[in-house]
């Protein structure tokens, strides 16, 4: 199903909103990623890489061509946000999520690498750990495993994909 001349890649950031941090904590990490493999198998969409942060996750996202992102990523926010707010319930009420969505289609022929890189390297770029395969909340130790990257990938510094999506994302 997945990886079809009809299916796209989306590049996907989803922002915790100003000054919150609902995934601070190892715990909200793994809730989000719980979450994020529900709501994959509700709509039927693969993730390709993933980046887990503290105030923010990235997501790069396989889906028909068709099918509405908005609705993934709102599925996402919200069964997170009920999950969590039910083991926090003294945690303040105030929006756990940024308003509106960072959403773009990835050509898969020539800004695949550069998005997986950027996803990867992100943890490393906020200074969270030295080499980005040591981050657990982030795909790349599951591709090192399966041997797509080596457990030294980057370790000289960012790939070059990095600036390239930066450079897409200041345009």
């Amino acid at each position: 199903m997945f990886d079809s001349e009809r299916d796209i890649y989306r590049f996907v950031t989803v922002r915790a909103h100003a000054g919150a941090t609902p995934l601070l904590e190892a715990a909200d990490k793994e809730l989000f990623l719980n979450q994020l493999a529900a709501t994959r198998k509700r709509f039927r969409v693969a993730v390709a890489g993933y980046a887990v942060l503290d105030d923010h996750a990235h997501l790069l996202l396989i889906s028909a061509a068709d099918q509405e992102c908005g609705a993934i990523i709102t599925d996402l926010r919200g069964g997170f946000q009920r999950a969590w707010r039910a083991k926090s319930p003294d945690a303040p009420t105030a929006p756990l999520w940024a308003h509106g969505l960072e959403v773009r289609e990835v050509d898969r022929r020539t800004e695949l690498r550069a998005y997986l890189d950027f996803i990867h390297y992100d943890p490393v770029r906020h200074g969270l750990v030295a080499r980005a395969a040591d981050y657990p909340w982030s795909s790349l130790p599951a591709r090192v495993a399966q041997g797509i990257f080596s457990e030294d990938w980057a370790t000289s510094g960012p790939p070059a994909g990095v600036a390239k999506v930066l450079g897409a994302s200041s345009a």
